[in-house]
């Protein structure tokens, strides 16, 4: 494990590359940033890793509120740490997976020994079909525990490794409480790209990101970041 300064935060990493790569696209590209008129912001991350994004968050808005879920053990070990250490407040950790449904799923994650657990995901061979990785069992959840006296939420983030589809549609009468949106879209064969647009369009103005820019044709391929701002 390592430690080390980000902005005014502590945080503890098992694995140097991976977090550099994580530390750009969120605090560098700014990937989850959002604009809200609410100072105390509601935020739901789902796919929270080891809270480099519940910091950026916290950071942008200190007094939001945050309800975090992440299914990895080894991941969620460090979301603890790094929300203890920095004594952070209105922050909720769930040692559990977004899904369609409540019980358990078999979760991929990382079998080397570098620990590269930000790619764990429901979804076997969910980036490169190469990967080393080892099944394991963890609990799955859905939205409707936590939203029943909540009547907006001003952030979702979404980064489930390929699990986005199944988590828009099995959620979707709950995207009418969402004012803005951040998901990260993994390249995938068929028509999933178009469904994840096609239910995101109902409810949201999108922008489209890959590493960091902005693009108007966004190609299925990429791995992409995609925003949306609730319409009007």
């Amino acid at each position: 494990m390592e430690t080390t300064k980000l902005g005014k935060y502590l945080v503890s990493f098992p694995n140097s590359k991976e977090y550099h790569k994580l530390k750009k696209e969120i605090w560098g590209e700014e990937i989850y940033h959002f604009e809200s008129s609410n100072p105390s912001p509601f935020i739901i991350d789902i796919g929270s890793h080891i809270g480099i994004s519940v910091l950026y968050f916290k950071n942008l808005y200190p007094n939001s509120s945050i309800l975090a879920f992440e299914p990895n053990p080894i991941s969620f070990q460090f979301l603890e740490e790094n929300v203890t250490q920095n004594a952070l407040e209105n922050v909720t950790l769930i040692n559990e997976g977004v899904s369609s449904n409540i019980g358990e799923r078999i979760l991929y994650i990382d079998n080397t020994d570098s620990q590269w657990n930000s790619n764990s995901s429901f979804l076997q061979n969910s980036w490169n079909g190469k990967e080393n990785t080892k099944k394991i069992t963890v609990k799955s959840t859905r939205l409707d525990r936590y939203l029943e006296n909540i009547n907006c939420i001003d952030m979702l983030k979404i980064d489930t490794e390929g699990s986005e589809l199944e988590i828009l549609t099995s959620h979707k009468k709950f995207l009418r409480l969402v004012e803005n949106i951040s998901l990260e879209h993994h390249p995938s064969r068929g028509k999933k790209f178009k469904n994840i647009i096609n239910i995101l369009q109902e409810y949201f103005e999108l922008k489209y990101f890959d590493e960091g820019k902005i693009v108007k044709s966004p190609s299925k391929e990429r791995l992409l970041t995609i925003h949306g701002k609730k319409r009007k």
